[in-house]
């Protein structure tokens, strides 16, 4: 839900801006998210590991993920501005003073969603990530109807960041004094050694996701970078159906850390099988109906991303195995470092010699290549940590089953029937068919963990009756 700014506003700000005036829009979301991800460093998605390792610790691991986050901030934003100075402004463009706020205030007491999440209370995450998104939406649309030019949307966007640290500063110190804390037990040591290596490897992650942006927008302006990030728009869609299952799965993992083998990755097993059926379903979904998503929602000023997302949707099949929460449950996160690093320097390998020969769909054929390759590199990671095969590192039976489905399923899109018949109205009877299709096909191959939570649904519809 966090990422509800980058999916939902751009479909209104692209009716209120101008593409020029957008392109720069992303440029300031470019330079700051980037700056966001390593200055978090990956110090509160630790808490997910710490607070159920540590679990009479949790105030002194919340205070210690908040004091490194603050060092790590000050410092990274400190060290950008001076070499940005020194380059004459060639880093950001510009945006110096916006972004060094902006980038201070969002990422610091920032720590919410991973404590709930450690202490499996997702209905608290879901108010505020809820809460903030429409917070952020309704300040960027309502400052661009007004204003229509970036600046003063930037710096609403401060203004709203500024509130929510505020609060949030308010609202620990009431929590903090309601919390059991039976030992003060000091483990910077240890957290520190856990987020180096995977506060590293998530920079790594977002530089290379980011490069193709970086290099669209040092080499050919913002127009095409507005062209690029509407083409790549799927991106934090990828995240949210990912990261909801994998956050969730991490801290009952690191319960289980003791296990070995097939117990310990047991639980990772069958959340790639619930990746695998939400990421196919949407995959599917977006790669039929991507012209009419992408000019319907955005304009036919933006018809050259169509070909950007169809290519970019073959990143959803590599999402499926998150590596890194298997990983990062046995403590074993350098493996992470290493790949992402070969990714990275393969991803700019691409862009440089592939780019300037085939354009824009390179950029986004490149990042595929290189998450691909990680993922390869991982997985051989994965296998000597559990000290298992191939054959046990996941289910392939129940992948195969998915794949067969959406296989099967997908075969109502043939030709162009929906969108022929029935236009945009289509697009929705059109998918509905086909998730009616796949989840009916999904069943008859008896998947387990959708018959699991079928299964639950009905207990959960069946316990108010009875009572």
């Amino acid at each position: 839900m966090n990422q509800g700014l980058v999916v939902i506003s751009p479909i209104l700000l692209v009716r209120l801006l101008t593409v020029e005036e957008f392109g720069r829009y992303r440029e300031f979301l470019l330079y700051a998210g980037l700056l966001t991800t390593i200055c978090a460093f990956g110090i509160n998605n630790s808490l997910l590991y710490f607070i159920p390792s540590h679990p009479n610790c949790v105030r002194q691991m919340v205070r210690q993920a908040v004091t490194m986050t603050f060092g790590t901030s000050v410092t990274v934003v400190g060290g950008t501005l001076l070499a940005d100075y020194l380059s004459n402004g060639a880093i950001l463009a510009g945006l110096q003073l916006p972004v060094a706020i902006y980038v201070l205030l969002f990422v610091n007491l920032d720590f919410w969603e991973f404590y709930w999440l450690s202490q499996k209370r997702p209905v608290p995450v879901f108010a505020y990530t809820t809460g903030r998104l429409i917070a952020r939406i309704l300040v960027v649309v309502t400052a661009a109807t007004i204003w229509r030019d970036v600046m003063p949307i930037v710096w609403c966007l401060i203004a709203l960041e500024a509130l929510r640290i505020s609060g949030s500063w308010i609202a620990w110190r009431r929590a903090s004094r309601n919390i059991d804390q039976s030992s003060e037990e000091s483990c910077w040591s240890e957290q520190f050694r856990y987020c180096w290596p995977v506060g590293l490897a998530l920079i790594l992650v977002t530089l290379n996701k980011s490069l193709g942006n970086l290099f669209v927008t040092k080499t050919l302006g913002v127009v095409a970078l507005a062209h690029y990030a509407i083409g790549t728009h799927i991106q934090p869609v990828i995240g949210v159906l990912r990261n909801s299952v994998s956050d969730a799965v991490l801290p009952e993992l690191a319960a289980l850390k003791s296990a070995k083998g097939e117990g310990a990755l047991a639980l990772w097993r069958r959340s790639t099988v619930v990746s695998m059926i939400l990421l196919t379903a949407a995959g599917v979904v977006l790669f039929e109906f991507a012209h009419t998503f992408v000019v319907t929602l955005f304009s036919a000023s933006y018809e050259p991303a169509v070909v950007i997302f169809q290519i970019y949707l073959l990143v959803l099949v590599r999402e499926v195995f998150d590596f890194g929460v298997a990983l990062r449950a046995v403590n074993k996160t350098a493996p992470i470092v290493t790949s992402s690093l070969f990714a990275i320097l393969l991803n700019l390998l691409l862009l440089v010699t592939v780019m300037p020969i085939f354009g824009l769909p390179a950029a986004a054929l490149a990042f595929v290549i290189s998450r691909w390759t990680e993922g390869l590199v991982l997985s051989r990671s994965t296998m000597r940590a559990y000290n298992i095969g191939l054959k046990d590192l996941a289910r392939w039976g129940d992948l195969g089953k998915v794949a067969l489905a959406a296989a099967l399923a997908s075969t109502i899109f043939y030709g162009s029937f929906w969108t022929d018949y029935f236009g945009l109205s289509g697009v929705v009877l059109g998918s509905a068919v086909f998730m009616a299709l796949f989840l009916a096909l999904l069943l008859m191959f008896r998947v387990p963990e959708l018959t699991a939570m079928l299964g639950r649904l009905r207990k959960t519809e069946a316990a108010p009756a009875k009572s």
